[in-house]
């Protein structure tokens, strides 16, 4: 069975030389040089993708958002009420939300997936990955273990395989959970070995923002504990 450190190993690296290929290309055009901006830098970097040759090419493409509960809620680091999770879920199986919208006007199909929505049953019309009904909280506790975590990823990594096989070459991805800004900046921290207080934002929660951020912190702290 392929582990996770297996398919990481076989990530091929960029290819600079197809890089620099369409850094002369851009440059050369008739336009000031650097006037797009990021969107330049973003076409080259597509263009350094294994597998393209050097040549960017967009076909079908999708939007994968992994919608989960969080343990660390139970610690009041969130505005919303938990059930908001759920409820935005089935929102976006009919198109309603923001990244919904904004993805139809790009032509992306949006694919929602519950990996960890706290409900007694499945909602209907999402994609079902879920490895547990939410996760634990980091404040006192693993988020989950690192089986489950592993065997998250690579569900994930084979679902996502299987769509560039039917024609998806670009993809996006996000993630739906109330308090999932918290473990995001307590990873964050504990990858980069930054405090907690240099991650840490107010997220949505911006009427509580200082009580919020002293919580958001203590919890962010507690996970890179767990992480030592």
């Amino acid at each position: 069975m392929q582990t996770l450190a297996d398919l990481l190993n076989t990530i091929p690296a960029i290819d600079p030389a197809a890089m620099s290929r369409a850094q002369r290309h851009i440059d050369g055009l008739l336009k000031p040089v650097g006037s797009l901006g990021r969107l330049e830098a973003l076409a080259i970097q597509l263009a350094g993708m294994p597998g393209l040759n050097g040549v960017p090419h967009v076909g079908k493409k999708a939007v994968l958002v992994m919608c989960a509960d969080h343990g660390v809620w139970e610690e009041g680091v969130a505005i919303s009420p938990k059930e908001v999770t759920a409820i935005q879920a089935e929102n976006m199986t009919r198109g309603t939300t923001g990244v919904c919208v904004l993805a139809a006007q790009a032509g992306a199909n949006v694919y929602v997936i519950d990996v960890g929505i706290d409900t007694a049953e499945p909602i209907p019309g999402l994609i079902n990955m879920r490895v547990a009904r939410g996760s634990g909280n980091i404040a006192s506790a693993p988020a989950m273990s690192r089986h489950l975590a592993e065997k998250l990823l690579l569900d994930v990594i084979c679902y996502t395989r299987e769509l560039a096989k039917n024609g998806v070459t670009l993809f996006g991805v996000g993630d739906l959970g109330m308090a999932n800004t918290t473990p995001a900046a307590a990873i964050v921290s504990t990858i980069t070995g930054r405090a907690p207080e240099e991650v840490v934002g107010i997220g949505a929660n911006v009427f509580f923002a200082e009580v919020w951020l002293a919580t958001h912190h203590s919890a962010a702290t507690d996970f890179a504990r767990h992480c030592s």
